[in-house]
């Protein structure tokens, strides 16, 4: 297994198995480290890309969280920094991975965008093109079993989120994750998408016992996709009952709009 940044006490996180998601399971649940994890992990996202020299010693920031591919053994943030690992205190091997998210302290800066980093652990990003909806023909790929958008922000020409979904203890099945566009006619500068989830058949009932809180980082690439220097990104997505009590309560239909720019690094913290 991968470090995910143990320091931080993160939830659980899944990994690509194939075209599906193989759910890895930790024993915390994921109420109890999300204080945790929101304080340390979306403040240091927030403040990416802003190099200080704050310390006493050279190092130039400590605790630094950013996103990015592995390109010939390099990792280059979605800012376009390259970062070479001049110290590393967490275990497993960077340049194994394709897209990652990485926490580090930022050593030194030895050129134009190039920094000396001390990693501290790394997490894979699972990573899978957008599908159309008028193309697929699998019915699979178009269940809406709940799951929650924690986190959503554009960066490095993706869509990125950190999403949340219930996990059956002790199972082996696979999730099926996508990001669907919808069909109709388009609204110029406007891009619809939903994210769907197949848990094949393993959603919790009311009382929600026997199942956990599972998490993931996801990268959704589109570059290409959007013309405009602006555009607003929609997100649709089911979080499943609001009245848990009433069997015969619909799910609940989330929305989210995301004003993107041409260019635009930011990680922005939008939800909840």
């Amino acid at each position: 297994m991968r470090s995910v940044y143990r320091q931080a006490n993160l939830p659980s996180f899944f990994f690509k198995c194939n075209e599906k998601v193989q759910i890895c399971i930790f024993k915390r649940l994921y109420q109890e480290n999300m204080n945790t994890f929101r304080k340390i992990f979306f403040a240091a996202l927030l403040s990416m890309g802003c190099l200080a020299a704050c310390q006493k010693d050279d190092t130039l920031r400590y605790s630094n969280v950013t996103m990015g591919n592995v390109v010939d053994g390099i990792f280059i943030s979605d800012q376009g920094n390259r970062f070479n690992i001049k110290e590393q205190t967490c275990t497993g091997l960077l340049d194994t991975m394709k897209r990652v998210i990485v926490t580090c302290d930022v050593l030194t800066k030895t050129g134009e965008s190039t920094y000396d980093i001390r990693l501290n652990g790394f997490a894979d990003v699972f990573t899978k093109a957008p599908v159309d909806s008028t193309t697929v023909t699998d019915a699979s790929v178009f269940v809406e079993d709940p799951l929650m958008i924690h986190e959503m922000w554009c960066s490095g020409g993706y869509i990125n989120m950190y999403i949340l979904l219930p996990i059956k203890v002790g199972s082996r099945t696979s999730h099926l994750i996508n990001l669907v566009r919808n069909d109709g006619e388009a609204v110029p500068g406007t891009y619809e998408f939903t994210l769907k989830h197949n848990a094949f058949g393993e959603v919790p009932t009311a009382d929600g016992i026997g199942y956990t809180i599972g998490g993931t980082y996801v990268s959704f690439p589109v570059t290409g996709l959007f013309t405009e220097e602006k555009a607003d990104i929609v997100i649709h997505w089911n979080s499943g009952k609001e009245d848990k009590e009433d069997p015969d309560a619909e799910d609940k239909r989330n929305s989210l709009i995301y004003k993107w720019e041409k260019g635009d690094y930011e990680h922005s913290n939008h939800l909840f």
